[in-house]
């Protein structure tokens, strides 16, 4: 058996729980292929060593990807590890570094004479850069085992993004080679490689090369004819670009690919493989019908042959290009055999019948199996119709083929020589024909007999204008004497050919003008079909959501202008609706988008179908609906239509065997008592939208005036939040920290306070979110973290060695980045010891990304820095979750606290998280005590510390430096 198992990697405990169920663990030889996404390197040898942790004899080769595929599955994000089992394979790998041997042609050979024996059937090969000559990599290793297969890809290395990597169990680099062998001679070994071209314009001749350098390319700089038909962006972006729009080179019997790499500074550009000086380079383009052939050829070959796994390479450009094919190609080829591999930039294929070769804009193939037969998949021929939108590029990649640069030739010069004039006239893509002064075709090119299947003598001496339709007559007579006149004319004309197959062409007339007199005139016909349908498509893209088909926004405000001004006219009252589907966010979280886009296209179809007449409905983006209602509009009625359209959508949506509860906030604004122009009619209904939203969801609100008035003063608030710093009006109160058992203060929570000059003191309540909700709670965070480790620092050094301070942490801060390293700026600025500071965070963080949330911590926690989570019980975490993290402090919320007495529900509770707390290590701290009864049962329960105003309410640093004065002279005297 030669079986893959793919799992995404989250967790290791979710990794070795997979590798159980799995039994991957049983198996003798064992295959591990690591697609690491954009982990760093530490993050890549961690991952690694957790494997060979669970899997000590396993095989590992892996690298650097951006976008990994599992089991049909493309996955953009958590690194994938494909386990291959093997019962009587055989698994070796080794990994080369760029500076062991620097002629890649040398390093393929050693490769290739280090890990082949007599028993390799296949080698799979990962190449951290194209600078590892991969090409002569290639060649090298041919040179000495030309019979084995071997498969693989380049890493992708993105400008800005971590370092490319390779590894394998023992070794990885930065800057190498990396390579499995599977050693077995029964091995079934079958490839595959899909890489279909289209030339697009003229030839180029390589006038001066060396090695794959090119220096002259038709007697110009490279890097000149480079920007001259690809652009700034396309040079500015190598390599990456490069896989985008490779060149075609012809070479004896057969058409290599190759590409730039990179732009030297004298303008010449380094190309993945040799050129010869002379050889003839064409630009190409994907070609898209025949890449899906070739990809279901292929796959319905390898459906009826014995295999078990496939390896795949595909290359990054080519999905780009081709994404929703390549997403079907790959759930296709998943339902083959398990299906594992990444997306390159560079695929490598050889074998029997493809020669060494560095692919691009390709897919390249490898499947294994160790069974000489299995029984054929049972599913039929397997078939893909082409999307509207892939039509689209099939289209696109016609109209880039047509040719301009003759047209503009004609233009410039039209006194040319007469052997460049019949070159131009006669090898043109576009039909050309002179006439005389009278109409009368005198010279016809060869496209155009092609093109409408007449003969030269049906046309020579022939009124042009008895080819055209009788009604197009007057009209083509007016540019024809405008020509003569010397005014070039363009226009569309619909022609029919002689077989009454009727086209449409863009017509170009030019006079031809001797010694200064206009003896007849040129015309210039492209054919623009297909660029018609684009166009009539484009519009569909423009003004239609591409997934429900409802007019987008700028339709929905065409309607609604329009539907304005008749109610304008005719005095009538119209419905504006804004529907937001609440917490959608969470279903796409927990299903996928492409799950969310079809539940968004199935109750788009509910809302329709109870619309009454008149009504209309638009999809604004992501999940945001508009309904505009235009007959007999009353608020009643438009009330009874939002509560049916609630109801509807609130009908459970089945995904997979799971069901959906969805429910929805609504906004109404009726014209004309909410705005006269759809402007402020679509911003009252938004407002009335965000009101419900605010208000807790799943509510049908009218707007008011007051909503207006509201959102001002938030916007109000949120001007003087944004100025409140730099004008000093915020300020830390200290609330004590103390033992329950000796009453000493060992620490104080250091809270924000915010006094306006005018709105006076602003209840943290009221502020706290606004700065969560505009994004400024970051700064005023770091604010707030700096001046308490200073204060705290000062009275340490006033004889308080062993105080801390708790500051509290956002989620949103928490997620930055530059978290860790803001901690460490406070303590180096403030001198504060790490262990004197405790960061307070909430349940909600620690259960928003997991993964992310213990890394951090970990991170803050080998500072030394303390951690407590805060408001512990009124979170949705379970306690066994506590084990996992690095925590010292347990925070238990004063809701347990204000109603405590000693046979209620909170005694037991508080005792049970006490001692649980105690139980991992950690110091327990009871918050809101504000009664000596609460006090005396909290004690007799051996909490440890707390706060409250029974103790002391939060006080300035003056007040707070005497409590502890004040702690420290009762303990002294006790």
């Amino acid at each position: 058996m030669a079986k893959s198992f793919n799992h995404t990697y989250h967790s290791k405990e979710e990794l070795y729980r997979y590798i159980s169920s799995s039994q991957i663990d049983l198996y003798p030889s064992i295959l591990v292929q690591m697609f690491l996404g954009q982990l760093s390197m530490a993050e890549a040898k961690r991952l690694r060593s957790e494997v060979l942790s669970k899997l000590p004899g396993a095989v590992i080769i892996g690298c650097s990807t951006e976008g990994q595929v599992a089991d049909g599955r493309i996955i953009n994000q958590s690194p994938v590890l494909s386990f291959t089992v093997l019962e009587e394979t055989e698994v070796v790998s080794t990994l080369f570094e760029a500076g062991e041997v620097q002629d890649g042609f040398q390093r393929g050979r050693q490769l290739a004479e280090e890990l082949v024996n007599m028993e390799t059937k296949a080698v799979i090969l990962f190449a951290s850069h194209l600078d590892m000559n991969p090409q002569e990599v290639l060649e090298g290793f041919h040179a000495v085992t030309p019979q084995i297969p071997v498969g693989g890809g380049v890493s992708i290395v993105t400008a800005g993004k971590k370092q490319s990597i390779v590894l394998t169990e023992n070794s990885e680099s930065e800057n190498g080679i990396a390579a499995a062998a599977l050693n077995n001679s029964n091995l079934h070994v079958h490839t595959f490689i899909n890489e279909q071209w289209k030339e697009v314009g003229r030839p180029l001749t390589v006038t001066k090369s060396k090695g794959a350098i090119i220096e002259k390319i038709d007697h110009q700089k490279p890097l000149k004819v480079l920007k001259h038909y690809l652009g700034e962006r396309f040079v500015a972006h190598l390599p990456e670009s490069g896989v985008e729009f490779p060149f075609l080179v012809k070479r004896k019997d057969s058409t290599s690919t190759l590409f730039p790499t990179r732009i030297h500074s004298n303008g010449s550009i380094e190309m993945s493989k040799q050129v010869k000086q002379g050889e003839s380079l064409t630009f190409a383009f994907a070609d898209l019908e025949a890449i899906v052939d070739c990809s279901l050829k292929e796959l319905n070959r390898l459906r009826k042959k014995p295999v078990e796994s496939m390896f795949i390479f595909n290359c990054v450009a080519r999905r780009q290009f081709i994404t929703d094919f390549s997403e079907s190609e790959m759930q296709m080829m998943g339902e083959v055999s398990s299906l594992s591999g990444f997306f390159s930039h560079g695929e490598i294929l050889m074998d029997n019948d493809n020669p060494p070769e560095l692919y691009s804009h390709s897919l390249t193939c490898l499947a294994i199996s160790e069974r000489g037969h299995l029984p054929p998949l049972e599913r039929e021929r397997f078939q893909y119709i082409l999307t509207p939108e892939g039509n689209t590029r099939v289209s696109l990649t016609q109209l880039i083929n047509a040719s301009s640069y003759d047209i503009e030739k004609l233009n410039q010069n039209i006194q040319i020589s007469e052997e460049y004039y019949r070159s131009l006239f006669d090898n043109n893509t576009d039909f050309v024909y002179s006439t005389d002064l009278k109409g009368r075709f005198n010279s016809i090119n060869p496209t155009f007999l092609k093109t409408f299947g007449y003969t030269e003598e049906e046309l020579i001496g022939k009124l042009s204008i008895s080819y055209i339709f009788e009604e197009d007559v007057p009209r083509i007579k007016r540019h024809f004497y405008r020509t003569l006149s010397g005014k070039e004319q363009f226009y569309d004309l619909w022609i029919p050919s002689k077989s009454g197959e009727v086209q449409l062409f863009h017509i170009k007339n030019i006079p031809i003008t001797i010694e200064g007199k206009c003896v007849g005139l040129f015309g210039i016909g492209r054919n623009i079909t297909e660029q018609k349908k684009t166009e009539e498509r484009i519009t569909q893209l423009a003004y239609f959501d591409s997934e429900t088909g409802l007019p987008n926004r700028v339709k929905f405000r065409e309607i609604a202008e329009e539907f304005i001004e008749r109610a304008r006219k005719k005095r009538r009252r119209l419905g504006i609706l804004f529907l937001d589907i609440d917490r959608f966010k969470l279903v796409n979280d927990t299903l996928g988008h492409s799950a969310g886009d079809r539940i968004l296209i199935e109750l788009a179809e509910r809302i329709k179908n109870v619309l009454p007449k008149g009504a209309y409905l638009g999809r604004f983006g992501s999940d945001k609906f508009t309904i505009l209602i235009s007959k007999n509009v009353t608020d009643e009625k438009i009330k009874q239509v939002a509560e049916m359209i609630a109801e509807h959508i609130q009908i459970p949506v089945m995904q997979g065997n799971q069901e959906f509860y969805i429910k929805a906030s609504i906004g109404v604004g009726v014209y004309p008592d909410h705005g006269t122009d759809l402007s402020d009619l679509l911003r009252n209904a938004d407002t009335a939208l965000n009101w419900a939203k605010s208000n807790g969801g799943d509510q049908i609100i009218f707007y008011t005036d007051e909503m207006n008035i509201k959102a001002m003063e938030k916007v109000k608030m949120e001007s003087y939040l944004r100025k409140a710093l730099e004008r000093n009006e915020l300020g830390i109160v200290y609330q004590p920290i103390v033992e329950l058992s000796g009453r000493r203060v060992i620490g104080a929570e250091a809270l924000l306070r915010w006094n306006h000059p005018y709105l006076g003191a602003v209840s943290p309540m009221e502020f706290i979110p606004l700065a969560e909700e505009t994004g400024l709670i970051g700064q005023i965070g770091s604010w707030v973290l700096m001046e308490a480790c200073k204060q705290a620092n000062k009275w340490q050094e006033k004889g308080f060695p062993d105080f801390y301070i708790s500051v509290n942490v956002s989620a949103n801060q928490f997620q930055q980045p530059s978290f860790t390293h803001e901690i460490n700026h406070a303590l180096k600025v403030s001198g504060l010891s790490p262990e004197n500071l405790c960061l307070e965070l909430t349940e909600s963080v620690m259960i928003q990304h997991s993964g992310h949330t213990i890394d951090r911590m970990e991170e803050l926690s080998a500072l030394g820095v303390k951690i407590a989570i805060d408001d512990f019980g009124t979170g949705y975490s379970s306690l066994g979750y506590l084990k996992d993290l690095p925590l010292h402090v347990l925070k238990i919320d004063k809701s347990f606290v204000q109603n405590i007495e000693e046979s209620s529900p909170d005694y037991a509770i508080v005792q049970a998280v006490s001692t649980m707390g105690k139980g991992l290590g950690m110091q327990v701290v009871v918050e809101g005590i504000e009664t000596s009864e609460q006090l005396e049962l909290l004690d007799a329960l051996n909490c440890d510390l707390g706060q409250g105003y029974l103790i002391s309410r939060p006080v300035s640093p003056e007040e707070m430096e005497m409590w502890m004065i004040d702690s420290q002279a009762v303990m002294t005297k006790g």
